[in-house]
């Protein structure tokens, strides 16, 4: 039985990350990973309905998030929050023309145009609510508009950008 949650989506909502795990080279010598290391990847996609893996993938330890990524089908209408491995502005684009949903850490060397600002309760540790447009040599991957909201921990101060 899985536990339940105590708060309420009606969109499906799934965590994807993925992990590095560090093996022996000489007992593993198919995990080539670096010149004298060895490694693979675990890939996780976590449904929230319960807190259990939807899939789970096993790659060589070189294996891009994004490439896994790429691969799932994920329900219309669904949620899913990735960090920052998982960055491909082609597939942020399709993944809104499927239908779905996401929520991830922007990169702090990403452009972008503001096209919209909205107001913000800073008592809540918003810091912005903007709608933006990726620029330069990726704009043409990702060319639909994209909400950004700012926060910061009102606990710890530390920024946290999620896109």
């Amino acid at each position: 039985m899985a536990p339940k949650h105590g708060f309420s989506f009606k969109n499906k909502r799934y965590s994807l990350d993925a992990s590095t795990i560090d093996l022996c080279l000489s007992v593993f010598p198919w995990a080539t990973f670096r010149r004298a290391k060895g490694a693979i990847k675990l890939h996780v996609g976590l449904d929230h309905d319960g807190y259990l893996p939807a899939f789970v993938t096993v790659t060589e330890g070189k294996a891009h998030d994004i490439t896994v990524g790429r691969t799932l089908k994920l329900p219309k209408e669904s949620i899913v929050v990735f960090d920052r491995g998982y960055t491909d502005d082609s597939w942020y684009n399709l993944l809104n023309n499927n239908g779905i949903f996401f929520v991830t850490r922007q990169k702090s060397n990403a452009s972008y145009d503001v096209i919209e600002r909205r107001n913000i309760s800073k008592n809540q540790g918003l810091t912005s609510d903007q709608t933006i447009k990726i620029k330069g040599t990726k704009a043409n991957d990702c060319p639909i508009a994209l909400r950004r909201i700012g926060y910061r921990d009102p606990e710890t101060g530390l920024p946290h950008r999620q896109c």
